[in-house]
């Protein structure tokens, strides 16, 4: 959700109190529509301001962000008026959803002066103005010229002007608190409408403190129910005014406020955060992280389907000419025909009726010639086309192996990806992806850029403990897989993979000792359960380590098992 007026309100006081004196040491701009401050004030900041549409905000971050090689222009216009400058005041307009950041700067020539940096926190309409003292625009980070806009005009050279006012009032300035209860008009609609800065979430909220309930008609509340909505709002007031903000984030409902919320029940846990800046951080960090999570395993999705699609039209077309490659016998057999019975036929004939002595008993059948070659010749094209074609049949029985051992490890991939639940997790089939050549590596742009290529992040595995003391590792991808199964393990570790369906290797350390039988039916049900397969009676092999080898130029996670023996166990995946 954007943040409203109120929250504004909470961060902008929270701001103040840690910037408020401190210095700019650095300006970055990381995407087109966001600025990262580095501010000294005793400790070492980093004020975030975005102009984002879907999460336009300005709060304090620990986050990180790569930058781009060369700074935008907005970039380096803030570098020229704001580095070196002190923050001397932030504030709010009212509780409209912006924040006036003042900075005293010193001009080449020694002057001192003021700049001021505006955040409007308006969904769509969010943006980062720059200006002078008499609020003189010197950019914005996104300019609004008159086909964008008629009624307002962000430009260069023009005077920065506020939004439109609304017929609000001030919650802080109220002292009756008189609400219309014949109103038809639900508690929450009718709170929006009077007050500044308020939310739909922050009106429900308030509501649901009142009465329990979130769409209740005002002319429905109970006397009880009006008496405890006006000491509701008069708490807020206070709360409001004495700055006693509880930040929170409800991960499940998508929501962060400065104020507890309550109006989703037990079923949607409230993460209680130390800042509004933590909450923010904490909540945009984790969206930022499933958007990118989504987006990966969005785009790895597609590589897969459309490279399953090419080898199963790849199998089938190859099917077809290894049926066509089944009937070559008969070109042996023209061959055979035409030398027995060579003193028949002469060149230019197109055909001839001659005797097939393969079968039993020998029948007389036509046989194809071409007009330009000898009898003998014929017989030699036959001989030929038999042996291409047989030729044929060896690499296609080939090919269509090859391709379908690749469908098998495609199948695996996506069965990752079922099991995907961060931005590390994708990023690792991506780079599984780019080993096994599916996806482009960024190496080559990497070196273009003068940089070193990153290093591999090492290979991290997930563990459980059986109920018995053993420690169980397994694998959420092949790359994984493999390490697991050929580096890490050692021989006398027992090795779990589920028969004939991609999913997980699961080992158990067995650390010299003899593994209990209900460890290894732990271990077969977490291999089932980390699979592709489902339901009752699921197969599971297993066996030494020392007997699980990987073919040479096998992909990712592909290998072959002896030794082995098989449990079957029941396995109910949860689907939510």
């Amino acid at each position: 959700m954007p943040s409203d007026g109120i929250m504004i309100h909470a961060l902008t006081k929270e701001l103040s109190d840690a910037l408020v004196g401190g210095k700019v040491d650095k300006i970055l701009q990381p995407e087109k529509d966001e600025i990262v401050l580095n501010i000294r004030n005793n400790a070492n900041f980093k004020l975030f301001l975005s102009a984002n549409p879907s999460s336009s905000r300005i709060h304090l971050t620990e986050a990180t962000k790569e930058n781009p090689a060369f700074a935008p222009n907005f970039c380096m216009l803030l570098r020229k008026y704001l580095m070196p400058s002190k923050i001397i005041s932030i504030e709010q307009k009212g509780f409209e959803r912006m924040v006036e950041i003042t900075f005293e700067c010193t001009t080449e020539m020694f002057d001192i002066t003021q700049k001021k940096l505006i955040i409007e926190i308006m969904g769509r309409f969010s943006n980062i103005i720059l200006t002078d003292s008499d609020y003189l625009i010197h950019d914005a980070i996104k300019q609004v010229d008159y086909t964008t806009s008629t009624k307002r005009q962000i430009l260069p050279g023009i005077y920065y002007k506020l939004p439109p006012e609304q017929d609000k009032k001030s919650i802080l300035e109220e002292t009756d608190f008189c609400v219309d209860f014949t109103s038809e008009q639900r508690a929450d609609k009718y709170l929006l409408g009077k007050y500044q800065g308020f939310s739909p979430l922050l009106v429900r909220e308030l509501t649901f403190l009142a009465t329990g309930d979130t769409n209740l008609p005002l002319c429905n509340f109970t006397e009880a129910q009006q008496e405890e909505l006006v000491c509701v709002l008069k708490k807020f007031q206070k709360e409001l005014a004495e700055s006693q903000y509880k930040p929170c984030v409800v991960p499940k409902a998508g929501e962060f406020y400065c104020f507890p919320i309550r109006q989703y029940g037990a079923s949607y846990p409230v993460v209680e955060a130390e800042s509004c800046s933590k909450a923010l951080d904490k909540f945009y960090v984790e969206k930022d992280e499933a958007e990118h999570t989504k987006r990966i395993t969005a785009d790895i999705f597609k590589v897969l389907a459309n490279a399953q699609t090419r080898l199963q039209k790849k199998i089938q077309s190859q099917s077809i000419e290894l049926e066509e490659s089944e009937k070559a016998f008969i070109f042996k057999t023209y061959g055979d025909m035409i030398t027995s019975e060579i003193y028949k036929l002469k060149q230019g004939m197109t055909k001839a009726q001659l005797t097939d002595y393969s079968v039993d008993p020998p029948e007389i059948k036509e046989v194809p010639l071409n007009i330009q070659l000898t009898p003998a010749q014929n017989a030699q094209q036959y001989y030929k086309k038999y042996k291409k074609a047989q030729s044929a049949k060896i690499i296609l029985a080939e090919q269509i192996l090859e391709a379908e051992e690749e469908l098998k490890y495609i199948d695996s991939v996506f069965e990752e990806l079922v099991r995907v639940k961060n931005r590390e997790d994708a990023d690792e089939v991506r780079n599984e992806l780019m080993q096994s050549g599916y996806l482009k590596s960024k190496l080559r742009k990497q070196k273009n850029n003068g940089k070193k290529p990153k290093k591999q992040a090492p290979v991290k595995l997930e563990k459980t403990t059986s109920s018995d003391g053993f420690t169980i590792y397994y694998g959420k991808n092949n790359i994984q897989n493999d390490y697991l199964t050929l580096k890490f393990a050692d021989k006398q570790d027992i090795w779990f993979h589920v028969k004939n369906y991609p999913g997980s290797h699961v080992v158990v350390f067995a650390e010299g000792e003899t593994v209990p039988d209900s460890t290894l039916t732990e271990a077969a049900i977490l291999a089932a359960t980390n699979s592709k397969a489902d339901g009752k009676k699921v197969a599971v092999d297993y066996t030494e380590v020392r007997y699980v080898k990987k073919p040479s130029g096998a992909k990712p996670g592909m290998v072959i098992y002896t030794n082995y023996k098989t449990a079957y166990v029941d396995v109910i995946k949860n689907n939510e």
